[in-house]
């Protein structure tokens, strides 16, 4: 990734406009909380899928004062759950896929707590306890009635970085193959897959996830224009965010 940065040259001005200069004061920065109506403009909008993914089945969201728990790794069997935030926000979009059984969605969480030291203490944790489900599992999967109908292998990938801007980042890759038969011998032939990228800033943690299914195996079901398409709109987000919570007091 690059960073653009801007050079003010000052050796062209006159030595008249330089002396004598009063010096700006730099506005003081600090990140305040978003209410409904801010939590809400940092969500993904139904505009912003791109049509290579489909056109949009469904859209949905959501913005609550009551504040969630952020959860990941479903899939090793008992998922990771977070601090809870003070308030919340999420966004879902349903993309109509040209093969049937085929499924592909992206959703978006947002979490906002009290102050930046307690989203930072929150986002710790999250690491460190998400950091802990990269590896091999094996899932048990069940119906309804919570019975045990089949199984397959989850391969987790956790990595951690910083974007574009600064802010730091956690990608987790869920990688799940459908390995066992059904009840009544039918074999199970397919593959769904997860991409989530959460990313800290200022008061929020933020989540971008995608989820693809299809009915065939293979090692990971995402193409390479859709991993750069969830990388960018992660990175979106969580800059309009920063832009909106980020204020000269």
């Amino acid at each position: 990734m690059r960073r653009l940065l801007l050079a003010l040259a000052a050796t062209a001005l006159p030595v008249s406009l330089l002396v004598g200069a009063p010096a700006a004061q730099a506005a003081d920065l600090e990140y305040v909380t978003l209410n409904a109506k801010g939590l809400k403009q940092t969500l993904i909008k139904k505009s912003w899928g791109p049509l290579w993914l489909g056109n949009v089945e469904s859209y949905t969201y959501d913005v609550s004062d009551k504040g969630a728990r952020p959860l990941e790794c479903y899939s090793k069997g008992s998922p990771v759950k977070g601090e809870k935030s003070d308030t919340f926000a999420v966004m879902e979009t349903v993309f109509k896929q040209n093969k049937a059984d085929h499924y592909l969605n992206i959703a978006q969480f947002v979490y906002q707590y009290a102050d930046v030291q307690t989203a930072e203490f929150a986002w710790q944790d999250l690491m460190n306890k998400a950091g802990a489900c990269a590896g091999s599992h094996v899932h048990a999967i069940k119906d309804k009635e919570g019975n045990k109908i089949g199984e397959a292998t989850v391969v987790i990938e956790v990595s951690f970085r910083s974007g574009m801007y600064g802010q730091q980042q956690m990608v987790i890759n869920e990688d799940v193959r459908y390995d066992k038969p059904l009840p009544g011998g039918a074999d199970t032939v397919a593959s769904a897959d997860e991409i989530s990228i959460w990313s800290f800033d200022g008061m929020t943690i933020m989540e971008v996830e995608a989820n693809k299914y299809v009915p065939k195996q293979k090692n990971f079901v995402f193409s390479d224009p859709q991993v750069r398409t969830i990388e960018t709109l992660a990175l979106v987000t969580i800059q309009r965010y920063h832009l909106s919570a980020l204020k000269a007091l």
